[in-house]
């Protein structure tokens, strides 16, 4: 018998911790590091832009779902839109340039060299900061992530 009511002990202090752990604003259960997370979907936009071929950006998300970042990609859908389509008209246009000045076997568009290199810059740094203090702002994260994204 005493055992049993250690054990029943032991399972309610679980369950207590456990509901004390719950954070209200939901923020931190969805995303631990929003930089990292906010960068990382930039990248990842950036490569499916890049591509620009819907085969092959099905394939990429079918297979690899670290390019599935639901809660960032629902709130920011915009903003990593045109981040990625910025970045794609710059790979445009390198691509071209590269064209006329490199060998052809170097010619045409890098886009996982030009996506890294975006991922690392100053750009995306400040772009991540203008987006997490909008982050910062949101008051119910709950009630937006469910209009935007119902199916989370």
């Amino acid at each position: 018998m005493k055992k049993t009511v250690i054990f029943q002990l032991f399972i309610i202090e679980i369950i207590l911790i456990s509901c004390n752990s719950l954070n209200p604003s939901g923020k931190k259960q969805y995303v631990t590091n929003f930089k990292k997370d906010f960068k990382k979907a930039a990248f990842c936009h950036c490569v499916l832009y890049g591509y620009n071929n819907k085969k092959v950006t099905s394939f990429i998300t079918e297979v690899d779902k670290s390019f599935y970042s639901p809660i960032i990609g629902s709130v920011f859908s915009e903003e990593l839109n045109e981040i990625a389509v910025n970045e794609y008209a710059l790979m445009k246009k390198d691509s071209l340039f590269s064209i006329e000045t490199t060998s052809e076997a170097n010619a045409g568009k890098k886009v996982i060299n030009h996506c890294l290199s975006f991922y690392e810059s100053k750009k995306l740094d400040s772009l991540t900061i203008i987006q997490y203090k909008r982050w910062k702002n949101i008051k119910n994260i709950d009630s937006l992530i469910e209009v935007k994204n119902p199916a989370y």
